[in-house]
């Protein structure tokens, strides 16, 4: 092979390179980059963690908290377990307050 054959072959690997679609973003409409960036690239961040444990966490607390209540019979702030029990079971009429607003 001599040089120019090279040349050629090196040329040919280049533009193969500069066109693969498998190492770049194809090409979207503005709106949609992020989603598709976060698709295809490779060295990304990982995604920021969600707040489903903190939820869970604090339903568990107060769910305890509603527990001990019911167990030792005491009162906050002039509620106690049974008042909390009325207002979960509570028939909200949807209808009667939309029409109120």
């Amino acid at each position: 092979m001599n040089d120019s054959e090279k040349r050629r072959r090196e040329l040919l690997e280049q533009t193969r390179e500069l066109y693969n679609e498998r190492r770049s973003i194809p090409a979207v409409h503005p709106r949609y980059g992020t989603a598709y960036r976060q698709l295809y690239e490779e060295d990304q961040p990982m995604a920021s963690p969600g707040t489903f444990g903190l939820r869970v966490f604090l339903c568990l607390l107060l769910f305890a908290a509603f527990v001990a209540m019911d167990k030792n019979g005491s009162e906050v702030m002039k509620v106690d377990s049974s008042r909390i029990v009325e207002e979960i079971t509570y028939d909200l009429d949807v209808a009667e307050v939309w029409k109120s607003l």
